[in-house]
């Protein structure tokens, strides 16, 4: 059996990820002391699909985390940014002749870039020999307290994601999922992931295309509205909307490009989004507000990364030269809703 080290367990997303994989792979949970303490009081519950059950696992605080486990993946769940956790992590296996292989599952589009930098100041030219894989996660996911117990929600199925962004890519190699990953491929679907495969040479594109996502929404949460009654008001509709339209753009002139997913055909709805005048959108209103709160499940959206979210989108395009007044607008009022 495969072993997994799941590095942000007490957080939503490592915790789900650690409950879920445990019956596919030997799994170790790591976490910051005092949610370490609150999982080994039993106080965390996970919720899917309405049924409730105690989290159980095997959890480790992070400063007794040795390389002695000596996983085959080490499961980097924590929030952005991510290089201080990937060295403090990787340092322990500077001189290992085997080095696990690196899953990132973060938001935004600076991740996977941060990592192999992260990697190369710890390994350096030997870095090229260490395995990446980018995973983006579907589902959203909530955490909340209720009454002195921590509660994870999501629903099933969990739908993710992935493609092997190595160190560096092979010269000339097929665009292709190679067999190094296969493995983790299986450990997911025997645990009951749907799991989507991207090529190599898609990692980056897989990037832009989950930020397109998570952009939904985030005009209305500046405010501190739901997305339901965000969307429902048409001049917050038509910021959605225009803010999407910026960040198209910002893609395309990086030369990157978006993907299509089973249930999420992000490609197709950038194309149209980007063709069509904003106004004709508001004929569509009420049922794009109806599928695009469906797909959220009342959760709401989190500010916290918004460095990672419009922050990012502004960022990259000062780089290319390309205006993105709209999302700076957000990333603004995110900063004062947050008192930065």
């Amino acid at each position: 059996m495969k072993k997994v080290a799941i590095i942000g367990v007490g957080g939503k997303t490592g915790t789900m990820f650690a409950f879920e994989l445990k019956e596919a792979a030997e799994v170790l949970g790591v976490g910051k002391e005092k949610e370490i303490e609150i999982m080994n009081q039993k106080k965390v519950y996970i919720d899917k699909n309405g049924r409730v059950e105690l989290f159980e696992g095997k959890v480790i605080k992070d400063t007794e985390f040795k390389e002695d486990f000596q996983p085959d993946f080490i499961f980097l769940a924590t929030k952005n940014p991510v290089a201080a956790p990937i060295k403090f992590y990787y340092q322990k296996f500077k001189n290992k002749e085997k080095v696990p292989t690196l899953l990132i599952s973060q938001n935004g589009f600076s991740p996977l870039e941060d990592a192999k930098n992260a990697l190369k100041e710890i390994f350096g030219r030997n870095f090229e020999k260490i395995k990446i894989v980018r995973i983006i996660l579907f589902n959203p996911i909530q955490k909340k307290e209720v009454e002195n117990k921590i509660l994870i929600t999501y629903s099933l199925p969990l739908r993710i994601a992935l493609a092997p962004a190595f160190a560096k890519a092979s010269a000339g190699k097929k665009a292709s999922v190679p067999s190094e990953i296969n493995n983790l491929i299986e450990i997911f679907k025997v645990a009951n992931f749907e799991v989507e495969a991207f090529p190599e040479n898609e990692a980056q594109n897989l990037e832009f295309s989950k930020l397109f996502l998570n952009l939904i929404g985030m005009a209305s949460a500046s405010r501190g509205l739901s997305i339901r009654d965000g969307l429902s008001n048409p001049e917050i509709f038509k910021e959605e909307i225009e803010s999407l339209k910026e960040y198209i753009r910002v893609v395309e002139t990086a030369q990157g490009k978006f993907l299509n997913f089973s249930r999420y055909p992000v490609r197709v709805w950038t194309i149209l989004i980007n063709l069509l005048p904003t106004n004709l959108f508001l004929i569509f209103k009420p049922l794009l507000v109806q599928l695009i709160n469906q797909e959220r499940e009342e959760k709401t959206k989190d500010l916290d990364e918004i460095e990672f979210y419009n922050g990012a989108v502004v960022k990259l395009g000062k780089k290319m030269g390309v205006a993105t007044s709209v999302n700076e607008k957000i990333y603004k009022r995110v900063l004062e809703k947050l008192g930065k």
